[in-house]
């Protein structure tokens, strides 16, 4: 499947699933099917981002991280409909210039 990109950016990391680093955050809300996104172009928009990641599956909210100001703070996350469609994206991405992972429970 040919997937069209949000931006290119020749200098940004790989992405990692978070169940493979050693350890996880000690706060915040863990929401099941939930998909960090870092490297998100200023210019794009939550509805960029739903119609991009709608190829992976059934997208039930999106939400951009803003300052204070309202400008984003270039990242965001991703709440799939089912495990399996959040779980499509980290093998699809593993050549992207995104910052992806999965938020387990």
């Amino acid at each position: 499947m040919q997937t069209e990109s949000l931006y290119s950016c020749p200098n940004a990391a790989s992405p990692v699933p978070l169940n493979s680093l050693t350890s996880t955050p000690g706060f915040g809300t863990v929401t099941p099917n939930r998909v960090f996104v870092g490297g998100i172009d200023f210019k794009t928009n939550e509805n960029d981002l739903r119609k991009f990641f709608a190829q992976y599956g059934s997208v039930k909210e999106v939400k951009i991280v803003n300052d204070r100001a309202g400008v984003s703070k270039g990242y965001g996350f991703i709440t799939f409909e089912t495990q399996e469609d959040a779980q499509k994206i980290l093998q699809e991405v593993s050549d992207s210039p995104h910052y992806v992972y999965l938020f387990n429970t």
